[in-house]
């Protein structure tokens, strides 16, 4: 007997709506054509901040922390989601594709690659942590599966409730520069059902926290706009006039907006194998 609803069956699954909202970010041509530096490039400057204040995720991680453990950071930046964890953790592993960001990193063990490709190079520790990769990652399901591979306990990701360049003033940049509308999905709620696909159950925490890194200047922070939003040097008076509206400088940092962003820390424990 024929379906009755036919357009149910053709409605594409949870990792595709994921990758087809990440692809909807792509940059059209005519614009990239223009661009002198990449404009998906992240500054290191991000990343650079002092130990970082214990969040959600890091409590969570925390939780069922041995003294002596290893904990595997994936997508690693400079180990803001791991460096808290030590002690009771012992060792760090540090995954990251960017070789600067793993330049003098405080981790024990640094590896450079792209996950889940390096995975087997990482191995498995007690805790796996991720902190805000997922929005770059087009095919999630071998990621996120990857993670729980690697996991003996827990697995622990820190992602923003909408994607990360869903910003006001990038909006605003796109929109007087180049009279483009930004995409705004994927969101925390299409991570989740990916996961569900995958099979994990994740426990989801939203909260609320300051940006955590900066420039130490105005000028960096505009010179990065302006590369984001693929213009050259010559047009970083008019960003400016932009970025100003919406940037704020606290504790001698220039940050994006002054509003708090808002996360979300998804966790699972990993069942033990059975003997």
């Amino acid at each position: 007997m024929p379906d009755a609803n036919p357009e149910v069956s053709l409605a594409p699954d949870a990792a595709t709506r994921w990758k087809d909202a990440l692809a909807s970010w792509a940059i059209p041509d005519r614009i990239l054509a223009q661009a002198r530096d990449d404009p998906w490039a992240l500054p290191v400057a991000l990343f650079e901040t002092k130990q970082p204040d214990i969040s959600p995720s890091h409590r969570r991680a925390l939780e069922p922390l041995a003294a002596g453990a290893t904990v595997l950071d994936v997508g690693a930046g400079r180990c803001a989601m791991s460096l808290p964890l030590r002690p009771p953790a012992q060792r760090i592993v540090a995954v990251d594709s960017t070789a600067a960001m793993l330049e003098n990193s405080p981790a024990d063990v640094t590896i450079l690659g792209r996950w889940p490709d390096v995975a087997p190079q990482a191995g498995r520790a007690s805790v796996v942590v991720c902190g805000h990769v997922l929005y770059n990652v087009a095919d999630l399901m071998p990621f996120l599966s990857a993670l729980n591979d690697a996991a003996e306990r827990r697995v622990v990701v820190e992602i923003t409730r909408s994607h990360p360049r869903n910003r006001a003033l990038e909006r605003e940049l796109w929109r007087h520069f180049w009279n483009l509308e930004r995409p705004q999905g994927p969101t925390l709620e299409d991570a989740v059902a990916v996961m569900h696909q995958v099979g994990i159950e994740p426990n989801v925490e939203r909260w609320e926290s300051q940006q955590r890194g900066g420039f130490h200047s105005l000028d960096e922070l505009v010179s990065w706009m302006r590369r984001t939003v693929c213009l050259d040097p010559g047009r970083e008076g008019e960003v400016r006039t932009i970025v100003l509206q919406y940037a704020t400088e606290r504790d001698g940092q220039w940050r994006l907006s002054p509003e708090p962003r808002a996360l979300a820390t998804l966790w699972w424990d990993v069942p033990s194998p059975t003997r």
